[in-house]
C-alpha cells in the first residue's frame, strides 16, 4: 500500500474540516521551507529537520574526494540526506500493531 501526498491532504482536510486547497498550500510551503533548510547544509554545519515526533531528516555535507582505481575519478562535493526514525517511534508503532 502506498499513501500519496494527495491522499494525506484529502484525509487531513476531511479530518480538520478545512479546505483542500489550503492544506495543499501548507504542504507545498512546508516542502519549500524544508528544502531551503536542507540545502543550506555546509561543511561545518549539518542540518536536522524534525518533521514529526520521531521522524526527522538529517543532512550532511560530503566533501570532494578522489577515487583511485584504474581511472582517476573525482567525486564532487555534495549534500546527503537520510531519514531517521527514532526507536521510540518504532516501539509506538509496534505497540499499536499488537492491539
Amino acid at each position: 500500500m502506498i499513501v500519496t501526498q494527495e491522499e494525506l491532504i484529502k484525509e487531513i482536510a476531511k479530518k480538520e474540516d478545512m479546505d483542500f486547497t489550503t492544506i495543499r498550500k501548507i504542504f507545498k510551503s512546508a516542502e519549500h521551507v524544508i528544502f531551503d533548510y536542507l540545502s543550506s547544509t555546509t561543511p561545518t554545519e549539518n542540518i536536522t529537520v524534525k518533521l514529526l515526533d520521531g521522524l526527522s531528516l538529517e543532512c550532511s555535507y560530503i566533501p570532494e574526494k578522489e577515487i583511485h582505481t584504474y581511472d582517476h575519478i573525482i567525486c564532487k562535493p555534495r549534500i546527503w540526506t537520510k531519514p531517521k526514525i527514532t526507536r521510540y517511534y518504532n516501539k509506538k508503532l509496534n505497540k499499536h500493531f499488537e492491539n
